[in-house]
């Protein structure tokens, strides 16, 4: 059988990010083949310099010598490698949960909650359907031939839109408006706008972070159906880029392990995980008993251990700080939250969980006054509500979220990428990013102990750009900003997903400790579908039914 060219070969090639800057993966020399119709490699790269390798295969870094990496497959074909790999980030930087692109890439938060659509809000349709290229000349004159190329253009990609959309099981969200698509139903969506383009590779990284593991599963099938060659069916490899803690895929065929900018191990999955483990590294593989822990505060929950008829009463006679009495938020015949009351009291410590679509970001919503509908439920914040009431004054959105911090992936997603590391932590003073902050000088003294607390893990130092840094980084800023102002009430939404698990560890020291928790004056929300990316001290929970399913809300104590 005629071997096929490599996709991509690199030959002793080391890569630098500007021309002058210091090399890195230097000396490395790895194939990743064109697919064959069986069996076909599937590859996963895991490990902390993941999306820098990534980067590398689809050539965004200058390679030393130029002739170091090559496209073999490509060359044959007269494709150019930037157009024909296409890469999905779900890192820092990209947006999660909405779409870039879906209102001309502007937005804000609260702009997926609200019914009325502007004429630029794109369906999925719409915004897949622009995702199509053209492969014809634009410039040609119109003649009949032209216009029966066109003809026949227009029919292909109809059948290649009905192909990615069956694929990745988006034909009931074609309608719906992107910027209302859930984490889960966007991902799926950036995968075929990707797939659209019709790549020769697909490399995808960190497709898992902030899923379910009903999610999970679907996106790992999908992915997996993607990649494997059927007879007279087009096939795209798939390459994932994985973070250290992620499960390997059971389809998963070939791997290749990343460490301090150097390829440490490529090759059969079998091979290099036993490699790694007889240097003291642990890998975790789908289905395996390495990946069965004791249970954390998530599956406890999960599993119902301590669960409650009713909310569970006040330990002590705290301050409410948000109190919910049956609120009720539905769309149409569509409801996402009915009958919920909550209420949330200095000193507390909550987890608030669930599947992807259950409503936890709607609720984190309602507790930061971000939903439009917060002015019209019977919800208090401080005491007050939204609109006045007799012989009380209304509490204004600005005055609510000048009293709660936030990280969260949509925060994350719109934060501004120019700001310096240090503006965008001293940002968490003020009420947008963008405004200059107020701060006082015990609050001065406050940031600046806790910037040199946390300054090792910043060895370029808080005057480099958001937009310039790694994901990791960007996550422990964020935590920063939201913890460093000492609110009434903190928020960590998906916080320390995409956090390396040092970065992690140091930022629950922290709230640990006086100097970054106040634990009888403030309260705490952790959204989160891993244990171990909840802070400790979380004894108290309310678990969100799967959308559709029957189920209310359930609450618990530990």
């Amino acid at each position: 059988m005629t071997r096929l060219p490599a996709l991509v070969a690199l030959r002793s090639a080391s890569f630098r990010r500007t021309p002058t800057a210091a090399p890195i993966f230097a000396n490395t020399s790895f194939t990743l083949p064109s697919p064959t119709p069986a069996p076909a490699e599937k590859w996963a790269v895991l490990g902390p310099s993941k999306s820098t390798f990534l980067s590398i295969l689809r050539g965004s870094l200058h390679a030393s010598p130029p002739n170091a990496r090559t496209y073999p497959a490509l060359s044959a074909v007269g494709k150019w490698p930037y157009n024909a790999i296409q890469l999905v980030s779900f890192g820092g930087g990209s947006t999660q949960g909405m779409l870039k692109g879906g209102t001309g890439g502007d937005g804000y938060v609260s702009a997926r909650y609200e019914t009325l659509r502007e004429r630029f809000d794109q369906t999925l349709r719409e915004w897949l359907e622009a995702s199509i290229e053209s492969r014809l000349n634009p410039y040609e004159t119109a003649t009949h031939d032209r216009l029966a190329q066109e003809a026949a253009e227009a029919a292909e990609n109809k059948r290649l839109l009905e192909r990615v959309v069956k694929e990745l099981k988006l034909e009931e969200l074609l309608a719906q408006a992107v910027m209302t698509l859930s984490n889960g139903q966007s991902r799926r969506a950036r995968i075929a706008q990707a797939l659209l383009k019709r790549p020769e590779i697909l490399l995808v990284d960190e497709p898992f972070m902030g899923l379910d593991p009903k999610g999970h599963a679907l996106l790992s099938t999908l992915l997996d159906r993607v990649s494997t060659p059927v007879e007279g069916a087009h096939s795209t490899p798939v390459v994932l880029g994985l973070r250290p803690q992620d499960a390997v895929p059971t389809w998963s065929t070939h791997l290749a392990y990343v460490d301090g900018d150097c390829l440490v191990s490529a090759g059969p999955k079998t091979d290099v995980v036993e490699q790694l483990r007889k240097e003291g590294k642990k890998i975790l593989l789908e289905g395996s008993s390495d990946t069965v822990q004791d249970k954390g505060v998530v599956e406890k929950a999960w599993a119902g251990i301590g669960s409650l008829t009713t909310p569970p009463p006040p330990k002590k006679l705290a301050e409410p700080l948000v109190e919910m009495e049956k609120v009720r938020i539905a769309y149409y015949d569509n409801v996402i939250l009915d009958n919920f009351t909550w209420t949330i009291r200095r000193g507390e410590k909550w987890g608030l969980f669930g599947p992807n679509g259950s409503g936890k970001t709607t609720l984190t919503a309602l507790l930061t006054s971000d939903h439009p509908l917060s002015y019209s439920q019977p919800v208090k914040h401080f005491g007050r509500s939204r609109l006045p009431e007799p012989g009380k004054r209304g509490v204004s959105v600005f005055e609510i979220q000048s009293r709660i911090g936030l990280s969260s992936p949509e925060v994350h997603s719109f934060f501004p990428r120019h700001l310096t590391l240090l503006n965008s932590i001293r940002s968490g003073f003020a009420p947008t990013p963008l405004t200059a902050p107020s701060i006082s000088p015990d609050q001065k003294a406050h940031l600046e102990s806790v910037l040199r607390e946390f300054e090792d893990l910043v060895p370029a130092g808080w005057g480099q750009k958001f937009g310039e840094i790694d994901m990791s980084t960007q996550r422990l800023v964020l935590f920063l900003r939201a913890t460093v102002t000492r609110r009434d009430l903190v928020i960590f939404d998906e916080a320390f997903s995409g956090m390396k698990g040092e970065v992690r560890e140091r930022c629950f020291a922290f709230l640990d400790s006086e100097r970054g928790w106040d634990g009888d004056k403030q309260a705490m929300v952790v959204v989160s579908h891993v244990s171990e990316e909840v802070p400790r001290g979380v004894e108290r929970w309310v678990r969100l039914g799967e959308r559709g399913g029957g189920e209310g809300a359930v609450f618990g104590e530990f």
